[in-house]
């Protein structure tokens, strides 16, 4: 398992959440075929909202495939991988067409 703190663009925090209500809801059967695709167990986000204003997405990934999920996802032709990393990319402020980052690193 791997956890990571993601800064959330301060004009996506709407967008962020939409997003994962299409997750939850209308996209549920395509974001669960995913996460088998890339062999996670469990994909779960929670919005940290710090005392400055700014917004931290904090991303728990687990299962087998977790090591190369971002690389692989980033690379992969599939439509729903490309708006899924696409959205990402968007919320997050990455460049889509740079090498993922690395993962994080555990100290405790």
């Amino acid at each position: 398992m791997y956890a990571m703190a993601i800064p959330v663009l301060p004009d996506k925090v709407d967008t962020w959440r939409a997003w994962a209500a299409e997750l939850r809801g209308p996209r549920r059967a395509e974001f669960e075929a995913f996460n088998a695709r890339y062999e996670l167990t469990a994909h779960k986000a929670w919005a940290q909202f710090n005392p400055d204003g700014s917004v931290l997405a904090i991303v728990v990934v687990d299962g087998p495939g977790q090591d190369g999920f971002m690389a692989a996802m980033a690379q992969s032709n599939d439509p729903f991988d490309q708006w899924f990393f696409g959205t990402v990319a968007d919320v997050h402020g990455m460049d889509a067409s740079s090498p993922p980052p690395p993962p994080p690193e555990q100290i405790l």
